[in-house]
């Protein structure tokens, strides 16, 4: 409601006139606190803790997850690129067999250094770089087929991964002939 007072001489004023509420009743009663209690502060850490945690623990285990199909994409393309250089080189090949550049496919484990490197993980800091084994494994094959015997190499390329404390493998068998 409002309401026009004139001055004697001046102009119109208006004022208006509010009712004044009382105010609402504490709803817990008692006193006249403003605040939060303690139980309420209490009752909303818990139901945080239990809200965060596991959205928290899902995000860590999906970027190990994800950090861990890498490494094997990565192991598959390196044994992968061994087999296809292998089989490159031939029924024949033999030769230096110091380490896991070597194309030698003489009967027999190779090479004596298998160490290799199976992701860098994106720095140029060697300590962590992830660490594996690559290893292959040479059997003669031979089966006759009507009137000629086939000769065949059978080769078992195996990478291990980490070198420290193996969880992870990956192998691949092919036969190259001759």
């Amino acid at each position: 409601m409002r309401t026009v007072e004139r001055r004697a001489g001046g102009p119109a004023v208006r004022r208006s006139r509010r009712r004044t509420r009382p105010l609402a009743p504490p709803l817990l009663g008692g006193g006249a606190s403003a605040g939060l209690g303690m139980v309420e502060i209490l009752v909303s850490v818990v139901v945080l803790s239990i809200v965060i945690v596991p959205i928290f623990n899902s995000l860590v285990s999906g970027r190990i997850l994800a950090a861990h199909r890498g490494e094997k994409r990565m192991a598959l393309r390196l044994v992968e690129r061994k087999v296809e250089q292998l089989m490159q080189a031939g029924y024949g090949s033999s030769g230096n067999d110091a380490n896991v550049q070597s194309v030698n496919l003489d009967v027999g484990a190779h090479p004596s250094d298998p160490g290799i490197v199976v992701n860098t993980r994106g720095d140029s800091h060697a300590g962590n770089d992830v660490l594996g084994s690559l290893t292959w494994f040479v059997t003669e094959a031979v089966w006759s087929s009507p009137g000629d015997p086939v000769y065949a190499k059978e080769v078992e390329v195996k990478l291990v991964w980490p070198s420290a404390s193996p969880r992870d493998s990956l192998t691949v068998t092919t036969l190259i002939g001759g």
